[in-house]
């Protein structure tokens, strides 16, 4: 975002004390100088706070505030630290580009980070009913079907558009097939669309297929019906946009045309061992392209 200070930082228009860089995060010390080594970690692609970044990104940032706080440890003389998150102006949000503050610590150091609040003298029981968030139905663990073919699928993005990869893994009767590939110039949503595309291609006509994909814009496009409406509406949205991506998703009705289709959604960067796997093929892809 041009006016964000932290694209800017990003991008090299502004200095910064930098600790570590990768594909996807910048790491560098907090200009207040508050505390001995406090530490910003940031995605390099912009978003407000940790409500609009996406599962990847967001499994990202703290594997590098893990790797940074183990760093500052194990190597530095440290004896731990803090990993603080803001969201919100009302939560005190200044910079509006989601990141992360660590925090070392030393044992007698004297500061206090966390603050005594003054209680909100609520009923726990009436506030617990309140907020609990529903269980979400686990899809991911239904069992393989003999009959038809599983397919996971995920793509990945360094920088968004920046250099992609995605990953297909197929499963029929015992027996199992990978497909990955990358492009040098996309996006992570382009990427999703061609896991799936490139994973439909290679399954003969006549088959039924259950997809699995960590992707909310690939599945709820085809399981609260949006792809419907854009083919009624010449592929316009409802504000009378342009689809974005439409060839690709052209391609995709293309790929499903013979095939029993159904999309099921499972959670990103979790215990479901293809997902993972694909996952890991897409950065592999990104990887090869330096």
């Amino acid at each position: 975002m041009k006016d964000c200070v932290f694209c800017k930082i990003i991008n090299g228009e502004m200095p910064s004390y930098k600790i570590y860089e990768d594909d996807f995060c910048y790491a560098f010390l907090d200009i207040s100088n508050d505390i001995y080594g406090h530490t910003l970690v940031i995605p390099k692609k912009h978003y407000e706070n940790v409500m609009t970044c996406d599962n990847k990104t967001l499994a990202r940032i703290l594997e590098v505030c893990k790797k940074i706080g183990t760093h500052y440890v194990k190597d530095c003389g440290l004896d731990g630290f803090n990993i603080i998150n803001a969201c919100g102006k009302a939560a005190e949000q200044s910079v509006f580009h989601v990141h992360f503050h660590i925090l070392p610590r030393k044992n007698d150091d004297g500061e206090k980070v966390f603050p005594k609040l003054s209680g909100s003298g609520a009923d726990m029981k009436d506030v617990c009913e309140k907020l609990k968030l529903a269980e979400e139905e686990k899809n991911e663990n239904l069992p393989s079907d003999e009959n038809c073919v599983i397919l996971y699928t995920d793509g990945a993005c360094s920088g968004n558009p920046g250099a992609g990869g995605w990953a297909s893994i197929l499963s029929y009767r015992g027996k199992e097939k990978v497909l990955s590939g990358g492009e040098k110039v996309t996006t992570n949503n382009r990427m999703e669309l061609m896991a799936v595309i490139m994973g439909l291609e290679s399954i003969k006509s006549g088959n039924a297929v259950k997809v699995f994909s960590d992707s909310a814009y690939v599945v709820n496009a085809f399981n609260q019906k949006w792809i419907d409406n854009w083919q009624r509406n010449s592929w316009r949205t409802s504000d009378k946009g342009e689809v974005q991506n439409k060839e690709l998703w052209q391609r995709l009705l293309r790929a499903m045309d013979g095939l029993d289709v159904e999309f099921f959604k499972v959670k990103g960067h979790s215990d479901n061992k293809n997902n993972n796997r694909c996952d890991a093929l897409a950065r592999e892809e990104i990887a090869k392209m330096g």
